[in-house]
């Protein structure tokens, strides 16, 4: 599941550069608990690279990954990924099989390309920041609605 992205969100989403759009996609996974590829009837999609080889392109939200399908693509849908299963299931096997990810590819421009170890790391102590954060206030017996 996720938010209604509205136009104006999207607009400036898509004008950041591409470290920009990574720290906004590390953000939005932890707030969202998700992520989303684009699959096809034979399954994920995948970039490639001269240098780096195969590459899975991961968005905050299924507007993006939708906006990316067309040309080779034009046959694939946003699928969700949850968190828990990117960190736990998905990104090791990418790392086992030396895929890079492209962190929030955008159609007419340029993506992050990171290692999975690095975006697992940069996934958990976003989590761990936001642990630390401001914890809620537990309830006192003495309060009144």
């Amino acid at each position: 599941m996720s938010w209604e992205l509205d136009d104006e969100e999207k607009r400036l989403a898509l004008g950041l550069t591409a470290p920009e759009r990574y720290s906004y996609f590390i953000q939005i996974a932890i707030d969202e608990e998700a992520v989303w590829g684009l699959r096809n009837e034979e399954g994920w999609v995948l970039g490639s690279d001269p240098e780096k080889g195969d590459i899975l392109p991961l968005w905050p939200h299924p507007a993006y990954a939708e906006a990316c399908a067309r040309g080779t693509w034009d046959d694939a849908s946003p699928a969700e990924v949850p968190l828990d299963d990117l960190l736990d299931e998905l990104l090791p096997l990418l790392d086992e099989d030396h895929i890079t990810v492209a962190a929030f590819p955008i159609p007419e421009g340029d993506s992050l390309l990171i290692s999975p170890g690095r975006l697992d790391r940069d996934l958990r102590a976003e989590i761990e920041l936001g642990q630390g954060e401001v914890a809620p206030v537990p309830d006192d017996p003495e309060d009144k609605p």
